[in-house]
């Protein structure tokens, strides 16, 4: 497996944001949705890494920087395809996007997911992140969970 930039003129970045997004619609309402687009991964402030293989993009993940009075990352797109979860690739993408914001010096990186990603959320606290509140324009939300993670 190779690690590899999400280029937003890629084929396997366009497919894996699509499985994305379905997952995402099947779980929850769409309206809840605040998610990356393919579009934005050109932006300045956005770190976006996958792991590929024959299949194509496998693992996936970002980050993006937020200002809201002060700097912070955003840990955006994490997906892991069905077929490969349980192998620690989620927990090496976020290894990297951490690796990335600790270099950048991002003082705190935060996050929203949706209480049905159990996983997602015992990766979270595995990894040192804590409940929080709403950030940036994100709101209180049964649909939302947020958590974050300061950097020392």
């Amino acid at each position: 497996m190779k690690l590899v930039d999400l280029d937003p003129c890629d084929q396997d970045v366009i497919n894996v944001f699509a499985d994305i997004d379905r997952l995402i619609s099947s779980l929850y309402p769409v309206a809840t949705s605040q998610a990356l687009t393919v579009n934005e991964l050109g932006l300045p402030g956005v770190y976006a890494v996958g792991l590929k293989n024959q299949d194509g993009i496998v693992a996936c993940g970002a980050i993006v920087k937020q200002f809201d009075g002060s700097w912070y990352g955003e840990i955006r797109r994490l997906y892991v395809k069905p077929s490969y979860r349980g192998k620690g690739l989620s927990r090496r993408i976020m290894q990297i996007l951490l690796h990335y914001a600790g270099e950048e010096e991002i003082p705190i990186i935060k996050l929203e997911t949706g209480p049905k990603q159990i996983q997602s959320i015992h990766l979270y606290e595995n990894l040192g992140f804590v409940q929080c509140a709403p950030f940036g324009e994100y709101t209180e939300n049964p649909n939302s969970l947020f958590m974050e993670l300061a950097l020392s």
